[in-house]
């Protein structure tokens, strides 16, 4: 090997480490970033929550006002401060949740995927009481994981779910599970309202949302919490959709040893 190929490697060399270097400094500038974030959040949410509070009790005071004079004008006027108000409670809870689904340590341990479906199932039964829902549920598979943050990823997916299929009857929700690559992939698939294709990322981040609150409430937190907790999980998510054509969202995590 010539003097010459001797120096192109040293060259090549000194570029990877610095290179390497250069993206280990930015990964923990990242993290560190979110952590900042996620601790900001964490700690302005319940200062956030107070004039909420404050406003809704005013309001309250200001509806048994008008029992005894009666406005229709304020009454309504009333009625659109406290719905606002309520969506602003929304969005903080939503905030604080997405904020503990990165700041809370993760317990390895198998994990019954079927149990918490069902369990997330039964906490939907009064969504859906004045509804008809044909719930097709195939059994899920034991895999390794945080039991607490994969019962949410299953309870925000089904959820999702079920507020998207309002206008559909049936509606039909399906949840199945297949191996691909080594790895558990659970399905969860609705004939909902769906949506462009081309929000398929998208719709995973935070405060994202794809409808109007007049067409479906939403805090846009619940998809961006799946995604924290998958990822957390060393998994990955995806979303198929079309326009009046349901929704089709995935997650992989790695099925228990044995």
């Amino acid at each position: 090997m010539t003097t010459r190929d001797d120096t192109a490697r040293r060259a090549i060399g000194q570029e990877l480490g610095m290179r390497n270097a250069q993206l280990t400094r930015s990964n923990a500038e990242l993290q560190a970033a979110n952590e900042e974030l996620a601790a900001f959040a964490y700690s302005a949410s319940p200062d956030l929550k107070t004039p909420v509070r404050h406003i809704k009790s005013f309001a309250e005071l200001v509806r048994r006002a008008l029992v005894d004079t009666p406005n229709a004008v304020v009454a309504a006027h009333l009625e659109r401060a406290e719905q606002a108000a309520e969506r602003m409670a929304t969005m903080i809870d939503g905030l604080l949740h997405l904020s503990r689904s990165t700041r809370l340590p993760l317990r390895q341990e198998p994990v019954d995927l079927d149990a918490l479906l069902r369990q997330a199932v039964d906490d939907l039964a009064p969504d859906v009481a004045d509804r008809r829902v044909e719930w097709r549920l195939a059994p899920l598979p034991t895999v390794e994981g945080d039991a607490a943050t994969l019962r949410q990823v299953l309870s925000d997916l089904l959820g999702n779910a079920v507020k998207f299929t309002r206008p559909r009857d049936p509606a039909v929700i399906e949840v199945w599970s297949e191996r691909r690559d080594g790895r558990r992939a659970v399905f969860v698939r609705d004939n909902g309202v769906g949506f462009d294709p081309q929000d398929g990322e998208q719709i995973f981040g935070a405060f994202k949302r794809l409808h109007t609150d007049r067409e479906f409430e939403r805090t846009g937190v619940g998809l961006a919490t799946v995604r924290r907790i998958v990822l957390r999980h060393g998994g990955t998510v995806h979303a198929d959709g079309a326009p009046g054509r349901g929704a089709t969202f995935t997650f992989t995590l790695a099925m228990r040893p044995g």
